[in-house]
C-alpha cells in the first residue's frame, strides 16, 4: 500500500503544470517610442532561455490595449527541439520587423499600461505553465484617455512582473521621491493582484533576476 500511495503521489506531480509563459509588453507611447529597439534585445534574450514546450507572446501598450489586436505574435514552442528553434528564429524576425516599423510612425497619445496588463494576465491564465512572467518594456508612466476605467483588481497570482528600462522623467530627477512614489504604487498594485514586481534598470541583470523569479 506506501508504494502505491507514492506512486500516485509521484504521478500526480509529474502531471502538474510544467514550463514557461512568458509575456513582452513593448510601450509604444510618444513619450516612449524611441526606446523600442531596447525590447528586441529582451526578446532575443527570451528566446534563448526558452525550453520546447514554453509559451512567449509579445504586445504592444498603446493608447487602449485591454484587446488582442495589439499583440504582435504569440507561440507555444513545439516539443521537438529543431522545430522549436526554428519558431524561435521566425518569432525574433517578426519582432525585430515591428521594432523597424515603429521607427517611422508616432508613438501613441496615450499609454494604457493597467489594460496591457490585464490582457497579459488574460492570456497567462489559460496557459498550464509552471512559472509566468511579464515583462514591460515602459517607462511605467500610465496616461490614460478619457474615460478609460482601470481601477480594477489585476489577477496576477502566481505572475512575476519585471519593468524594464525604465526611464526617470526630468521632474523625477529633480525631485527623486516622485518616482519612488511611482514605483511604489505599481508594486502595491501588483501586490494586490497576488504577484511580484521588480524593476530592472539596467539590461545587464535582466538575465540574473530571471534566473532568480
Amino acid at each position: 500500500m506506501p508504494l502505491l500511495i507514492l506512486a500516485l503521489v509521484l504521478s500526480g506531480c509529474a502531471s502538474g503544470p510544467r514550463g514557461r509563459a512568458v509575456y513582452v509588453l513593448i510601450d509604444t507611447s510618444g513619450s516612449y517610442i524611441r526606446a523600442v529597439p531596447k525590447a528586441a534585445r529582451i526578446v532575443r534574450y527570451l528566446l534563448g532561455t526558452l525550453e520546447p514546450g514554453d509559451t512567449i507572446a509579445v504586445g504592444r501598450i498603446t493608447s487602449l490595449s485591454f484587446t488582442n489586436k495589439d499583440r504582435i505574435v504569440a507561440m507555444t514552442l513545439s516539443r521537438r527541439p529543431a522545430q522549436a528553434d526554428a519558431q524561435k528564429r521566425a518569432m525574433a524576425a517578426d519582432v525585430s520587423a515591428f521594432v523597424k516599423a515603429m521607427a517611422h510612425r508616432p508613438g501613441t497619445a496615450y499609454t494604457d499600461i493597467s489594460g496591457a496588463l490585464l490582457e497579459a494576465a488574460d492570456f497567462l491564465r489559460g496557459i498550464p505553465a509552471a512559472r509566468k512572467e511579464i515583462i514591460v518594456v515602459s517607462d511605467m508612466r500610465q496616461d490614460l484617455p478619457p474615460g478609460a476605467v482601470r481601477h480594477i483588481p489585476l489577477p496576477l497570482t502566481g505572475v512575476e512582473v519585471l519593468a524594464v528600462n525604465v526611464i526617470k522623467s526630468l521632474g523625477e530627477n529633480m525631485n527623486p521621491v516622485r518616482y519612488i512614489a511611482r514605483m511604489h504604487r505599481w508594486d502595491a498594485r501588483v501586490a494586490k493582484g497576488g504577484g511580484r514586481f521588480m524593476v530592472v534598470h539596467e539590461l545587464s541583470r535582466l538575465p540574473a533576476l530571471l534566473q532568480m523569479s
